[in-house]
């Protein structure tokens, strides 16, 4: 391994201990609504990343990139209160299951578009989600 090569991993761990402490830091004694906020905060981010990887031909940043993004959304979902949310917990629900078959499909498929267009979704919602503080 040159040393350019021993840098950039280097680098690459620094970055992960970095973002390991900074969401422990943010998520600890936080209410419910901020943490929300920052699982839409990081899917948004994370789908952003996705479309400049695929750019970039960098497969296997994309595949980790919108697996991630998966989690979020499927977390999401599962953490809404169905029985008593009402018919917003309901589009909600359905509305996340779209998300997340569309986005599925956009990594399967390796496409731009869909990954912008659920780049807008997930900004929508998040915008949303602020609006209600």
């Amino acid at each position: 391994m040159d040393k350019k090569d021993q840098k950039s991993m280097y680098r690459a761990t620094a970055l992960d201990s970095y973002s390991t402490v900074d969401v422990e830091t943010k998520t600890t004694a936080q209410n419910p609504h901020h943490l929300i906020s920052l699982l839409f905060e990081k899917g948004c981010a994370l789908l952003r990343q996705s479309m400049e990887q695929l750019k970039r031909e960098d497969s296997e940043g994309f595949f980790k990139s919108t697996s991630h993004a998966m989690q979020i959304v499927i977390g999401l979902r599962a953490i809404l209160d169905t029985e008593n949310g009402g018919e917003l917990a309901a589009q909600l629900n359905e509305t996340y299951t779209a998300i997340g078959a569309s986005l599925a499909k956009a990594r399967t498929e390796k496409d731009l578009v869909s990954i912008e267009k659920l780049y807008r979704a997930m900004s929508e919602l998040r915008e949303g989600w602020e609006a209600i503080k």
